[in-house]
């Protein structure tokens, strides 16, 4: 049935966001040349929308340890799963391939050797490895970051500010060294404030009266503010959270902010005119991000899709649409909850007779109780 869009459970218009993020990030990820037009276009909001979603979509009526619970069963278990099933494959790949061997002497390290490190950066966070893991970093991230954001609510929110400024001096004098902290510590420091500046938005969204106008008039000042220079920093490096650069001091983690609340408002400015048969499609396609994040990174090094230069045009639509497909078999069956973060849809009322009801912590949904 098609659901009236005065009625509908969830807006239409944040999850069509989120599927033009990831078919954003799985472009970034096939040309992934950082001085192309590709990455330029995109590297300074792809990510960011992301965690300004979050704050625009955040509730004051979450307690800390719902927080945790929650974001461990959409976050940290898949990525748990995901992470073990793609390091089976590349590790065996990376202590027996001719090719890692030639990295290694370039290196001056032994094979072995240089597989090791390989495996021990798995363990202490993603954001340190490229292919197949392009896109895992994300995901301790958010956690850290949203749980971290949680636990300041405590707190009077100016606490929060000085935390964050903190952070936006370190990216300006010192950025690197966010960079090393475990699971992407510290570039959850700097994605909160992508969150914060979410939640900003939010209090003022009412205020905003002709979205479609104000939202492409805030995308255009920040795509203006990316060709004269915001997304690259002073020694003309291309932001990009997870390697922990950040663009001009300041003025490149707000154009991202910028350009991701352009792309929310002209979402949101269009909801009224999405086909009300068309949303169910749009929220499904929404529900498979993080079976795609993880997925297509793999495909494309499957696909030895090479750092620059040309790639074949069918690598790009293998890596954007076999996630999708295979994730929504596996969402609409209720299969590999742990691999897609979505909880298990609800039993038939047959079924539950004799069951017991899940209590406490979300997450044991996903791993068997009965």
């Amino acid at each position: 049935m098609s659901i009236p869009a005065a009625t509908r459970p969830r807006s239409v218009a944040i999850d069509l966001v989120r599927v033009i993020a990831v078919v954003a990030v799985v472009t970034r990820h096939t040309w992934y040349d950082p001085d192309g037009v590709v990455a330029q276009v995109i590297c300074p909001w792809a990510i960011a929308v992301f965690f300004v979603l979050t704050g625009y979509l955040w509730s004051s009526r979450k307690t800390l340890q719902q927080e945790v619970d929650s974001r461990a069963t959409a976050l940290l278990l898949p990525y748990a799963v995901w992470m073990v099933l793609i390091s089976i494959p590349y590790f065996i790949w990376a202590f027996t391939s001719p090719g890692l061997a030639e990295t290694a002497q370039e290196l001056d390290l032994s094979q072995s050797a240089w597989a090791t490190r390989l495996l021990l950066a798995v363990v202490y966070g993603s954001q340190l490895l490229v292919q197949p893991y392009s896109a895992c970093w994300f995901f301790t991230v958010m956690f850290i970051a949203v749980v971290l954001l949680r636990y300041l609510g405590r707190f009077p929110r100016r606490y929060t500010w000085i935390i964050l400024a903190l952070t936006v001096v370190i990216t300006v004098v010192v950025p690197k060294i966010l960079w090393y902290p475990p699971l992407g510590a510290g570039l959850a420091l700097v994605c909160m404030l992508f969150i914060v500046l979410g939640q900003e938005f939010r209090k003022v969204r009412d205020r905003i009266t002709r979205p479609l106008v104000t939202g492409a008039a805030l995308f255009a000042i920040g795509a203006l503010a990316v060709y004269l220079g915001a997304a690259h920093n002073t020694d003309g490096v291309l932001i990009e959270v997870k390697l922990s650069t950040y663009g001009y001091p300041v003025l490149g983690l707000l154009t991202g902010v910028v350009m991701s609340v352009g792309v929310v408002l002209m979402a949101e400015a269009f909801e009224s005119r999405i086909p009300d048969k068309a949303a169910p499609f749009i929220t499904e396609a929404a529900s498979t991000a993080t079976f795609s994040m993880f997925l297509h990174p793999v495909l494309l090094w499957m696909l030895k899709n090479p750092q620059e230069g040309h790639v074949p045009v069918q690598n790009y639509f293998i890596a954007l649409l076999v996630p999708y497909v295979i994730a929504v078999v596996c969402l609409r069956r209720g299969w590999l909850t742990w691999l897609t973060g979505a909880p298990r849809p609800p039993l038939p009322v047959a079924d539950t007779i004799g069951r017991l009801p899940v209590v406490g912590r979300p997450w044991r949904s996903l791993v068997g109780s009965s």
